[in-house]
């Protein structure tokens, strides 16, 4: 071969990247240790300031109990509040452990998965991660989800409800990020196959989505519960600690919670199975007519295959619509079964989040995997008798974190059996 012609063919070749060495491995994991504790401190905000209605950004940080601003030493994380000691510089009270306990979880859930994904090599298999120089786009935004369900988890522990503009960032910062980066070299790519129902079923999902959420807000889909969800066991002993205070200060009592029959109860759920008519109706019937018909079914296929973005967005959307629908479906369920609320909305806008992240497949496993995170509890407060309710947001955060590790052995052992379900389906409908 000329000469020539090996210059050529070896300058159209991509310039190979430097392996990654151990000194490589070191630096990441300081690194992502250090920005983990800096995320942990703004979680530890998140967490007090955001169920309260307060600005994350104003006022800086402050002290809760004497007001005063902290000095920029102060909020070094972990470290901070060893070199105070617990106590606040000011008055002296002391600070909840809580804080730096925050800031080290974090830092060492991101050090974890880094040495899972990138060193043992688990998690995402389609195609795994290798090096964090090239990956960084697809491990950050897994990363955004883990410290958004520990905010959300902590924060529900606590007081029973999600604050949706968490699972609600989720979305739109996974939607975009997917539609953005995705093609089939990115690790946890979520481009659906044009050949499949998915894409159709996304498209007409996210349309009917918008219909219901549309005719929401003209009042024509009525607002289930519109007084407030019936009173948990938690709202009830907040009620009776106000009751007892307001008795000792002689101030007026405060209003009951909402209270509900059963009945009540079942019809107000009806409300919420009228808001996904419209997406289940649009996306079944965008699922039969691109099937069905040839030449748009070939139009489709095409524009998918030419257009990546497309595909990825679509696939974003697929897993947000199942992650919602399987919870909301098991709410809906639950809730006419018993005649008490199975569980909350914000689990339903959580795996609405979850899904536009992680995609409908790990979606599904961490829906069947959550009960068994929380079973344990669950068995505890049944025995002890202490709360029968329980906040499920800390149990599908845990799910979630366990599905991007274990993954790929879980579906690989279910495939035989979804692609035999998947066939008999084809053949019926060929039929």
């Amino acid at each position: 071969m000329p000469t020539c012609l090996l210059h050529l063919s070896s300058a159209a070749l991509p310039p190979i990247p430097d392996p990654v060495t151990t000194f490589h491995h070191v630096i990441f994991i300081t690194f992502l240790f250090a920005l983990g504790a800096c995320i942990g401190s703004f979680l530890n905000v998140v967490v007090w300031r955001l169920p309260r209605g307060e600005s994350l950004s104003h006022p800086p940080s402050h002290c809760p109990n004497c007001n005063h601003k902290l000095a920029w030493k102060d909020n070094i994380p972990i470290f901070g509040w060893l070199f105070l000691h617990g106590r606040c510089r000011y008055c002296q009270n002391p600070i909840s452990p809580r804080y730096p306990i925050v800031e080290l979880f974090t830092a060492l859930l991101m050090v974890t998965y880094y040495l899972l994904f990138f060193i043992a090599h688990d998690g995402p298999c389609n195609p795994a991660f290798t090096d964090l120089r090239n990956d960084w786009p697809s491990f950050g935004l897994l990363m955004f989800m883990i410290c958004a369900l520990l905010a959300a988890s902590l924060i529900d522990a606590e007081t029973f409800t999600i604050p949706l503009q968490i699972p609600w960032l989720m979305a739109i910062v996974g939607i975009i990020v997917h539609t953005v980066i995705d093609n089939l070299r990115t690790p946890n790519y979520l481009n659906v196959d044009p050949r499949s129902i998915a894409g159709p079923v996304a498209l007409g999902g996210g349309v009917g989505l918008i219909i219901s959420i549309v005719l929401f807000f003209l009042g024509i889909i009525p607002q289930s519960f519109s007084e407030g969800e019936p009173a948990l066991e938690v709202d009830e002993d907040e009620f009776q600690k106000e009751v007892a205070r307001a008795k000792k200060t002689g101030e007026e009592p405060p209003k009951r919670p909402c209270e509900y029959s059963r009945s009540e109860i079942r019809k107000e759920i009806g409300k919420e199975m009228l808001f996904l008519l419209p997406p289940m109706t649009v996306a079944l019937l965008a699922a039969v007519i691109i099937h069905y018909s040839k030449s748009l079914n070939a139009s489709w296929t095409h524009l998918l295959q030419n257009n990546n973005w497309l595909a990825a967005f679509l696939g974003s959307v697929f897993g947000a619509l199942i992650g919602a629908f399987l919870i909301w479906i098991f709410r809906i369920l639950g809730t006419l079964a018993f005649g008490r609320i199975a569980m909350g909305l914000g689990d339903v806008h959580l795996m609405f989040g979850v899904g536009a992240i992680i995609g409908a497949g790990a979606s599904v496993i961490t829906f069947f995997l959550a009960p068994f995170a929380g079973l344990l509890v669950g068995l505890y407060t049944l025995i002890t008798r202490k709360r029968h309710e329980l906040p499920y947001g800390p149990y599908l955060a845990l799910a979630t974190a366990a599905v991007l590790i274990f993954y790929c052995p879980i579906a690989n052992y279910l495939r035989p059996g979804v692609e035999g379900f998947s066939l008999a389906l084809h053949n019926l409908t060929a039929w």
